[in-house]
């Protein structure tokens, strides 16, 4: 009876040993053939190449003869712009880049061109490197923040370098009806002129520089704004491997934190998104501007996406710590929203990225989305007009600064409660300082100071 019993036990194992041996031989799929993680396939949109993230505003300049009644002739310049978010800029664009393309390497010049008559310039945000565009090596260690073409010397391009220098590439032969069509293509941009000088007395304007205005007011209305709405569950698993690990906090102030114990996720109640990874710091090694650009496109679309509406506004390598010989080459970048054509300030930036060549250490996105217009649209009030009550403000709180630009936008700031975003002028002065007014009522609205 022992025996049997002994037999049958046998028996069992030998069994066993066979199913679990088939199950896993034959019961899981082939490494090849199973599916891959489900974090690697979430991503929020396609990545913004490399060549769109850097694009300058583009302007004609043109001067025109005009007759007066003493019959004394005079020269009127006008300004047709073309910023990024313009329908005709990819045209414009591409024409410019067609004699980037041919021309040959610049040289330095000891003096700047003279930029009167016909003249056609590209302007960068941010300092860019033509090797983005172009395939000439030559050209790859060339860092520029403009790029013009004269009519007087239709034979040439100029560049001018983050130093402040100009650099001259001559032209083979200028394109068939090149400047007929980039006249044409400009023709449909928007018209600016330039602005007495008188009118900015107060604001410390240099005779030399020349303020742009619209050619007519712009007419605006205010808008309801609601914040981006973004998918937590999405977030948490693009960015944590295992969601196992991570745990959920929650703050007085309604925020909610995730985090594995080497990174953070945090959500604030208003819409606004916070990550940190502090392990990204310090960094090593410089990294090139394509680098840059390319790691920043590829954190966006793990981080909530590249909306078309986001611009690049500045990018800079952050000054390190006198006190702190780890921290080393990390980089600054942040953008900007433009819905209905108008660039929509905030106090804070509509995304801003910290990172290194170790990956992100800080990312804040706080995108505020324009809604239903409140009231009617109206033309704005004249910024000339607003000058007096901007130098008050600017010599109480700000003196010493410089005038550098006047542009309409829409302002909202939504961490002090605002649901509404008004049109607005904004005075934008030496030193990143803004000055917001309200766009139909001249009333002074804050400051806004921008990291450097």
């Amino acid at each position: 009876m022992r025996e049997r019993i002994k037999t049958l036990v046998l028996l069992i194992l030998v069994l066993t040993s066979i199913g679990l041996t088939g199950r896993l031989l034959f019961g899981q799929p082939a490494l090849e053939t199973a599916a891959l993680p489900a974090y690697e396939q979430l991503v929020f949109g396609e990545m913004r190449p490399v060549t769109e993230q850097n694009l300058p505003t583009l302007r004609l300049q043109e001067e025109e003869e005009k007759e007066e009644e003493e019959e004394e002739e005079q020269k009127e310049t006008t300004w047709r712009i073309l910023f990024p978010w313009d329908n005709e800029h990819r045209q414009a664009w591409g024409l410019m880049l067609d004699l980037m393309r041919i021309s040959e390497l610049p040289q330095q010049q000891e003096e700047a061109p003279e930029l009167t008559g016909r003249v056609v310039t590209a302007e960068f945000a941010v300092p860019a490197s033509p090797g983005l565009w172009l395939s000439s090596a030559a050209s790859a260690d060339l860092q520029i923040t403009e790029a013009a073409w004269l009519a007087a010397e239709p034979e040439y391009i100029w560049y001018r370098d983050v130093a402040g220098e100009w650099l001259k590439g001559q032209l083979p032969a200028l394109p068939p009806e090149w400047e007929s069509e980039t006249v044409e293509t400009f023709s449909r941009g928007a018209v600016y002129v330039a602005s007495e000088a008188e009118s900015w007395q107060a604001l410390n304007l240099p005779e030399e520089d020349v303020i742009l205005l619209p050619g007519e007011m712009p007419v605006l209305a205010a808008h309801a704004t609601v914040p981006e709405e973004l998918d937590a569950e999405k977030l948490l698993r693009s960015i944590f491997v295992d969601t196992a690990l991570v745990r959920r906090i929650e703050e007085r102030d309604g925020a909610f934190i995730y985090t594995d114990g080497q990174r953070g996720l945090r959500f604030f109640s208003r819409g606004e998104m916070e990550y940190s990874s502090p392990n990204s710091e310090p960094g090593q090694e410089p990294l090139e501007l394509s680098q840059i650009l390319r790691e920043t496109a590829q954190y966006l679309q793990l981080m909530g996406g590249w909306p078309d509406h986001l611009h690049l506004k500045q990018l800079e390598e952050a000054p390190q710590l006198s006190w702190d010989r780890r921290q080393q080459r990390t980089y600054s970048l942040s953008l900007f929203s433009v819905q209905n054509g108008v660039p929509l300030i905030t106090p804070q930036p509509a995304v801003s990225l910290r990172l290194s060549d170790r990956g992100v250490i800080h990312y804040n996105r706080q995108i505020t989305l324009l809604d239903s217009p409140v009231g009617q649209e109206s033309p704005l009030l004249d910024p000339r007009d607003l000058a007096e009550t901007v130098a008050e403000r600017l010599e109480a709180e700000h003196g010493g600064a410089r005038l550098v630009d006047i542009y309409p936008a829409y302002f909202v700031d939504r961490a002090a409660g605002q649901s509404t975003a008004h049109p607005v002028w904004t005075f934008s002065f030496s030193g990143n300082k803004k000055a917001v007014m309200h766009g139909h009522t001249g009333r002074f609205l804050t400051w806004i100071e921008e990291e450097q």
